[in-house]
């Protein structure tokens, strides 16, 4: 298992800026809703049941499943 980073600052409780290894993100919301731009360029929204572990959580942006994979290209003999 590998390190992680996360740090988070909170502004009045309703923005909040988040740190990690794979750069910065940023969400806003409301106890029960919350909305996630992540650093990857995803965004995440969370419904939940507050004080209970129940939650919802949908995803929308770059889908690593869909990225074409890197293909090296051989260099050209002159």
């Amino acid at each position: 298992m590998g390190w992680r980073f996360r740090k988070s600052i909170d502004i009045l409780g309703l923005f909040r800026i988040n740190f990690s290894k794979s750069g910065v993100g940023f969400s806003w919301g409301v106890p029960g809703y919350r909305v996630t731009k992540m650093a990857n360029g995803r965004t995440r929204k969370t419904v939940s049941i507050p004080g209970t572990g129940v939650s919802h959580v949908s995803e929308t942006g770059k889908n690593k499943k869909s990225e074409a994979p890197r293909s090296i290209t051989a260099k050209k003999k002159k």
